[in-house]
This record gives C-alpha cells, sequence and structure tokens, in this order.
C-alpha cells in the first residue's frame, strides 16, 4: 500500500509542479461529418462531441467505448478487456450507428455485446458523435447517435511532401505495448496513405476478486483470460482533379481477445448434469476483418448543385468463438458477414433561401454462422434508403429539417421479413448574444428489428445466455425532444446544457427471464421459451444442475421512456491553468409493469478536471464521481459508486511528444454498470501509460 501511495503522491507532485489548462473549445474546428457544408463546432445545433489532435492522443485506448467514456453523456459497455462499445444517453447496439470515414464499419458489434468494433482508435485522426438531424445521413434508427471514426485513409484534398508519426506505448496493467504508424505523401495529384498498428497485452491486474458475491471464486487479483492482441493496416491512394476526386483503400483488422471464465460456464451433458471438466475451458474470440472503400467526389458542378459524393463500400468479416481446453481448440460458433454499402449525397447551395443535401443509401448484408453452438441462423438483410437535408436562416435563428424513408428485408432459407421505417427531424438554432445560442430539437424515429432480434434461438457460449427471438417484432419508434443552451466567453468561462426526453413506441430489449435452459426439456423437442424453466423437476430435481445452467434471455418490446441531462463547463482561472466540471444523467423506464427500470444503463456522473498548460507542458487531474445504480431493472444487480482519479502529464517540443497518463491512480474496484459481466469482471486497476510519438 505505501509503495502504490507513494506512486500516487509522486504523479501527483510532478503534475501540480508543471500541470494542465485546455482550451477545450475547438469552436473553429471544422466538422466535415456532421453536415453536408462543412459546419464548425459553434454551428451544430444541439450536442456534439469531438475527440482529435492531442486529445486524441491522450484518450486514445485498446477499444472505441473505453477512448470515448470521459465524454459528457457516453459510456462504455465493456465485456471483458477485449470488447467496450460505446453507450450514447443509455443506447447502444442497434441504435448507435458506427462508421469508419462515414461508412459503415461493417463488423458485428451491433450483434452481441462479447463483439468488439472493428476499428483501431489508435489509427484514427478524429473521432466524431453526433445527434440530431444531421445522424440521418447515415442511418435509419441511429436514435443514440452516430460515432464517425475519420483516418483518411481516401484524401479528398491535395498536398505534396511527406508526413508522418511514430508512436510506442507501454501500460503497466497487464504490460501493455502497442506501436503504431502513419505515412501520407503527396505529389502532382496524387496522394498516398498507409497506417499500421501492433498491440498486446497480458492479463490484466484488478483491485480484489473477480466474482462480487464469491470472492473466493476465481483468481485474486487478476482477470483471468483477458489477454489480447490485435493487429490492423490500412492503405489508400487518391487522385485529385480540379473538380474531381477518385480514391481507393484497403483495410485489414485481426483481433484476438479472451472472455471472462464465468460468462461462459456451460459445461452440460445431454442429461441436464453439471460435469467436472477435466481442465479449465476459456472462451477467446478470433476476429478478421477485410475493407474496400471507393470514394468518387465531383465538385462545382454548377450554379445550384455543389458536389457529388459516392462512397462505395466491400466488408468480409468473420470471427470464431473458441473453447480452449488443455491440448484442444474447438470451434464452438464460426460467424461470417459480408457487406455491400453505397451512399450517394448530392448537394446544393442557396436556392430560394434554402441549402441541403439529397442522398441514397442501399446496403446489403449476408450473414452466415456454423458450428455446434449456432444461435443465430444464416440470413441476408437488404436495405434501401433515401434521405433529405434542408435548412435555411430565419429572422430569428436557423432552421434545418430532415426526412429519411427506409426499406429493410430480411431473408432466411424457409422465411421473409418487410419493415418500412420514416424517420422525421427538425432543429431551430437561435443566437442570443455573441457568446449566447439556444437550439430546440424534434425528432420522430423509427428503427426496424434486426435479424438477431427476430431469428436468434439457441445457447449463445460467449455471454453464457440461451437467447430467444421474436419474428412478430415491430418497427420500434420514437418521439424525442432536446434542448440546449450554449454560453462561450473565450476569456473566461463557457457552458453547455442539454435535457432530452426519448419516448418508445414498442421499445426492443432483451428480457431476463428468471428462467434457466433445460436440455433435459430440449430433448423432448421444446424450443424457445418453452425450453426454459425454473422448475427443479426439469433438471433432474438438483438445485446445483439449476443453479449452473444458462438463463434465458427474450427479445420482447414494451413502451418506454427515457429521460436525462448533460452538462459540461469550464472556467479560466489564469493564462495557464483552467477548471473543467461536466456530468450526465439518463433515467430509462418502461411504461408499464412491476419493475419499471430499463436494465444496464449508466449511473450518474460528475467529473472534475484541473488542467495546466505552458508552451511545451500539458497536464491534468481528474475525479470522477459514479453514483451507485440501484435502479439495475428486473433480475439484475445493483452497482456501487465510486471515485476514479486519472490523470496526464504531456511534453511537447517541435516534433517529439510525450504522455504519461495515469488512470484509476487509487485503484478502486468499478463494476460497470452497462456491462453484462459486472458481477464477474470488475474494471482494470492502477494503469500508468507512458506514449513517445515522433512526426514529420
Amino acid at each position: 500500500m505505501k509503495i502504490q501511495q507513494s506512486i500516487v503522491i509522486a504523479v501527483s507532485a510532478i503534475l501540480t509542479s508543471a500541470v494542465l489548462a485546455n482550451d477545450h473549445n475547438e469552436l473553429e474546428e471544422v466538422v466535415v461529418t456532421a453536415s453536408p457544408h462543412q459546419k464548425s463546432a459553434q454551428e451544430i445545433a444541439g450536442s456534439f462531441n469531438l475527440i482529435a489532435d492531442e486529445e486524441l492522443q491522450r484518450e486514445a485506448a485498446a477499444t472505441l467505448g473505453d477512448t470515448l467514456q470521459n465524454q459528457v453523456g457516453i459510456s462504455s459497455s465493456s465485456f471483458g478487456t477485449g470488447v467496450g462499445n460505446p453507450v450514447i444517453r443509455g443506447l447502444s447496439g442497434k441504435r448507435v450507428e458506427i462508421l469508419q470515414n462515414s461508412s459503415s464499419v461493417g463488423d458485428a458489434s451491433d450483434i452481441s455485446p462479447d463483439h468488439a468494433v472493428a476499428s483501431e482508435a489508435l489509427l484514427a485522426e478524429r473521432i466524431e458523435i453526433l445527434r440530431g438531424p444531421a445522424t440521418l445521413r447515415f442511418g435509419p434508427g441511429a436514435i443514440g447517435g452516430v460515432v464517425n471514426v475519420i483516418d483518411n485513409r481516401i484524401h479528398s484534398t491535395p498536398f505534396e511532401g511527406i508526413a508522418g508519426a511514430l508512436e510506442t506505448r507501454y501500460s503497466s496493467n497487464g504490460d501493455a505495448t502497442a506501436v503504431v504508424g502513419r505515412l501520407d505523401a503527396g505529389f502532382n495529384k496524387f496522394n498516398l496513405h498507409a497506417d499500421a498498428v501492433r498491440r498486446d497485452n497480458n492479463v490484466i491486474s484488478i483491485p480484489g476478486a473477480a466474482h462480487a458475491d464469491e470472492p473466493d471464486a476465481g483468481s485474486e487479483h487478476i482477470l483471468e483470460n483477458s489477454n489480447a492482441e490485435a493487429e490492423s493496416f490500412s492503405t489508400g491512394l487518391s487522385w485529385i482533379g480540379d473538380d474531381w476526386v477518385i480514391g481507393y483503400s484497403f483495410s485489414q483488422l485481426n483481433n484476438n481477445y479472451g472472455l471472462p471464465p464465468e460468462s461462459h460456464d456451460h459445461d452440460h451433458d445431454l442429461e441436464g448434469h453439471s460435469e467436472e471438466p477435466e481442465s479449465e475451458t476459456f472462451v477467446r474470440i478470433d476476429m478478421q476483418q477485410n475493407s474496400h472503400q471507393a470514394k468518387l467526389l465531383f465538385t462545382n458542378l454548377g450554379s445550384i448543385f455543389e458536389q457529388l459524393d459516392i462512397d462505395l463500400g466491400y466488408t468480409d468479416y468473420q470471427h470464431s468463438e473458441l473453447e480452449l481446453q488443455t491440448g484442444s481448440v474447438d470451434i464452438g460458433s464460426l460467424i461470417e458477414s459480408v457487406s455491400h454499402d453505397l451512399r450517394a449525397e448530392l448537394t446544393h447551395g442557396d436556392y430560394a433561401g434554402w441549402r441541403g443535401a439529397w442522398g441514397f443509401q442501399a446496403s446489403n448484408r449476408d450473414f452466415g454462422s456454423s458450428g455446434d453452438e449456432v444461435y443465430i441462423p444464416p440470413s441476408s438483410t437488404q436495405r434501401r434508403g433515401f434521405y433529405w437535408l434542408e435548412e435555411t436562416a430565419l429572422p430569428l435563428g436557423t432552421l434545418e429539417l430532415g426526412a429519411r424513408y427506409d426499406q429493410q428485408t430480411i431473408s432466411t432459407t424457409t422465411n421473409s421479413i418487410g419493415h418500412d421505417s420514416l424517420n422525421i427531424g427538425g432543429s431551430w438554432m437561435v443566437d442570443l448574444n455573441t457568446g449566447q445560442r439556444i437550439s430546440l430539437i424534434l425528432s420522430h424515429s423509427e428503427r426496424a428489428p434486426a435479424a438477431e432480434e427476430l431469428l436468434t434461438d439457441g445457447e449463445h457460449i460467449a455471454t453464457n445466455s440461451y437467447e430467444i427471438g421474436d419474428p412478430t417484432l415491430q418497427t420500434e419508434t420514437a418521439n424525442s425532444v432536446e434542448v440546449s443552451w450554449v454560453f462561450q466567453d473565450n476569456s473566461r468561462f463557457n457552458a453547455r446544457v442539454s435535457g432530452y426526453y426519448n419516448r418508445f413506441n414498442r421499445y426492443i430489449y432483451e428480457q431476463d427471464n428468471n428462467l434457466s435452459y433445460s436440455v433435459k426439456l430440449a430433448t423432448t423437442g421444446l424450443q424457445g421459451l418453452a425450453s426454459c424453466s425454473a422448475d427443479l423437476v426439469d433438471f433432474d430435481n438438483s438445485a446445483e444442475n439449476l443453479a449452473e445452467a444458462v438463463s434465458c434471455f427474450s427479445y420482447q418490446q414494451r413502451d418506454a421512456s427515457f429521460t436525462g441531462i448533460e452538462f459540461e463547463s469550464g472556467w479560466s482561472l489564469s493564462d495557464t491553468q483552467r477548471l473543467e466540471l461536466q456530468g450526465d444523467l439518463v433515467r430509462g423506464r418502461f411504461n408499464s409493469g412491476s419493475d419499471r427500470d430499463i436494465p444496464r444503463l449508466p449511473p450518474a456522473r460528475l467529473r472534475l478536471s484541473w488542467i495546466y498548460e505552458s508552451d511545451v507542458w500539458r497536464g491534468d487531474i481528474n475525479l470522477t464521481h459514479a453514483m451507485a445504480q440501484t435502479r439495475a431493472g428486473e433480475n439484475q444487480q445493483q452497482t456501487a459508486g465510486y471515485n476514479r482519479v486519472d490523470a496526464s502529464l504531456s511534453y511537447q517540443l517541435d516534433s517529439v511528444s510525450v504522455i504519461l497518463k495515469g488512470q484509476n491512480l487509487f485503484d478502486q474496484t468499478i463494476r460497470n454498470a452497462t456491462s453484462f459481466l459486472r458481477d464477474i469482471a470488475p474494471e482494470a486497476g492502477r494503469n500508468l501509460t507512458l506514449a513517445v510519438r515522433y512526426q514529420f
């Protein structure tokens, strides 16, 4: 303990002597994806998050969720160390669209919580999180928002010369290492891009026991099977003319990560008896993805139309759920997905006081699965969508309107299920004076059920659950309102406050039925919920067999409401010092029923930061207070609150930068309320990261 305290005191002393001020406004940053007309951040109505430059270098982590978790309104849903998917305002999965350079990332992260996002934050140049009418440009049903990871593989603006960066990282927890490289070259009308990353970590340490209720179960102070390794590279080439751009890129990602042992403890024979395995079984996910993207951009089309932007994508994705025992490796299931995507957008300038964009989007996803433990049948999902965005200046403020219509068809070998969806949104933003503005956003959103929500029926080895879909699910709808107030005084103070309310009709969710899967019932021919029971007779009158059987989850629909508030503010104490305070709270409830709390929502959070910044030094000390999540939902465990202290110190001189970052410095036990594994897999303990970057 004395050594641990000494580390904290030493880091704090360094930060106190040299520490931090961050002008977090980034007012002049051009936001390409949030608007077809390249609005700056202060022109965006409602909530908007942007991470770029040195902030992204500090926050970048092995998973996208971990990279974004310190942004207001955003949490991470972890499933061990290899998975961290973003949760925006309590919404995740199909309700959050993940993009890579404005195109679908094409992975399986929205199918199940144990699937990682196939995007490397360490290679990103910037990450944008969008909400409001602008999300209509990228897909239907992104009620939570859109996360766009931008790495500029295909350059659309010319430059001459060679630029690049090389970075290496080491983290103490798990002896994690990462090496990142990037190269950009421009000559005549050709631009070339190349990047690569290689990272790995050993088993991570945790403050105490992994299991919340059984301190003696499993290994103490380590999270077993949490080692991971990944490598990714991409190349891109573009040819830029006076009024056009032609480009192509290729990327490949390989990711291998383990799942906490108790997340998949399912050793049962056909009679439902528990068996003691000869050696402990571990499950790992082995993921591969190849992506091809092409771009055609035509500019200066005429007096009215400005440009036509066409993006094409092809993604080949697969992952295996591997069962590892001493001397053997078995494939429990193999998931394969091949996606084709087309997005075309035509923008126009001022016409009768309006400017905007019209777009068409089409995608086809062939999903296949095989193995002894397949739980989602093969299917093909086709989508076609049209969208329209317009904005105009009013005598009082700016009005933006948008609409999108989509058709979705999911086909299997025996059936075809179709849904239509209509999304409508509008925003009104008013500048009260030079430093203040308010905005109002109204939207009607519809989301068609996904293939796994409709068709799933089987035991999912990775999540230790029996999942049951419902082919009769209807389109989910949400009516939303958001009000935001922004105050910006560049010399002393800035603040943003947003409040929102989402009312869902037919909200789709996974219900823990408080039942267990009975192999005995299944062998009689029963399927779905009929094969689940809480009766001892269906488990050979053995309480132990019942306790060890996997839990049953079924996709259901209920009306629900989400209410939340977010704020972030900053005070300049001097030319070099600054204080920042941010917080968020979301409450989700079903509109009827005995237990109305929606499960796995993040708790209320407050984050206080002290920042120092000089010409070459920057540092920060951050205190995050997360309250207890006492509204855990039906059949779910509550999570305790926690106080987490993080800090960083960076030095920048010419082309070299050095960053020292400390996370969870007081080694607190943190159980993530949004995680399916919060009871058996706490977040990582204390970690120190050293990163060195050379840019040229």
